[in-house]
């Protein structure tokens, strides 16, 4: 786990705590040993207990993460603070997202951003990204998209995956930039080379769509793949996508069906809403209307604008559940507010 912390002359207790430090850090990324972050935390306690930063540090991710302890994210802010209190960059930078997400302390995206924003005047990757979405959410500060863009291309060229993303996001949506698909491509490869997950869907994306480089199926399950691997519930769900249409793989709606379960079981919005077609038609799997309006229910329920239409129909027509014109009239609305008109209503 890497840390900002300079290399000077250490003394006693130091050295042996970065000792103990180092070895954790050989068992939390395999150098040399297999991977047991069982062992890695408990040398992060003993280099902690020394007074180590990096350790103090590193303990606390683990207590984050649930890395070789069990999941506490109060020892886990009493571990951070601790560190960034001393000085260490990256856990103030960590501090920052306990305020942003108020899970242990009082939400607060003001001082999230000042956080944020210091770590980031120190040249601190993360900090110049998750600034940058403050501006760009205007969370804490005045949104203010050119800036949030001019500080997600600083971090994108210290090669902090996340912001190449957001990188590609800008150019591909036009915010804060011109929109340009090709130079959108290009950040989601570099983020996707990097093994940002959702850098990977993105380029599949991409190649799915035909947006900033030719289509190509076959690349776009690769990318799929690749990003459904790593647990990104949306990828699945677009890999489901190509099983039912037959782009890149042989065509197959059985497939498509489970992957949209594994999807909507991960609470993904669009693995729901594909998943609740399926069950609607009898496409892939045994005709369930009543499932069909839970599932749709539920993509709406995340804002998922391609629900909308379907959950007005539902309701409108009594499939998977009694009529309700007020709400049929409401869904409606939602869909024509977002750009998803009912079919009927299309021009």
């Amino acid at each position: 786990m890497a840390n900002n912390d300079k290399n000077e002359t250490l003394s006693p207790t130091d050295f042996l705590g970065k000792k103990y430090f180092d070895i954790g850090e050989k068992y939390f990324t395999g150098d040399g040993v297999t991977v047991d972050f069982a062992r890695a935390a408990s040398n992060y306690a003993q280099s902690a207990k020394l007074g180590y930063i990096p350790g103090i540090f590193s303990l606390g991710v683990c207590y984050i993460r649930g890395y070789g302890v069990k999941h506490d994210e109060h020892r886990a802010f009493e571990l951070i603070k601790q560190a960034a209190d001393a000085g260490n960059l990256d856990a103030q930078f960590t501090l920052g997202h306990f305020y942003f997400d108020g899970s242990v302390v009082e939400r607060d995206h003001k001082k999230a951003a000042e956080i944020f924003r210091n770590a980031a005047e120190q040249g601190h990757p993360g900090g110049k990204n998750d600034l940058g979405f403050c501006y760009q959410r205007g969370l804490g500060v005045e949104a203010d998209d050119e800036r949030a863009f001019e500080l997600f291309s600083e971090a994108a060229e210290d090669e902090f995956p996340a912001a190449q993303n957001n990188v590609g996001d800008c150019y591909n949506f036009g915010r804060g930039v011109e929109r340009d698909p090709e130079k959108a491509f290009l950040y989601y490869y570099r983020a996707a080379q990097n093994g940002y997950e959702a850098a990977e869907n993105n380029l599949g994306m991409c190649y799915l769509n035909g947006n900033g480089v030719k289509a190509d199926y076959a690349q776009a399950v690769h990318w799929f793949e690749e990003s459904g691997k790593l647990g990104n519930p949306v990828a699945v769900a677009n890999l489901g996508f190509c099983y039912e249409t037959g782009k890149g793989v042989e065509k197959s709606a059985e497939k498509a069906v489970k992957l949209y379960t594994i999807s909507a079981d991960a609470s993904c919005a669009p693995g729901q809403y594909n998943l609740a077609k399926c069950c609607r038609d009898g496409n892939g799997t045994k005709e369930d209307k009543e499932r069909a309006f839970t599932l749709f229910k539920r993509s709406a329920d995340q804002a998922f604008p391609m629900a909308y239409g379907d959950l007005s129909i539902c309701y409108r027509d009594g499939i998977g559940v009694r009529p309700d014109p007020e709400l049929a009239e409401k869904y409606k609305k939602l869909a024509a507010d977002a750009g998803y008109p009912l079919a009927e209503e299309k021009k």
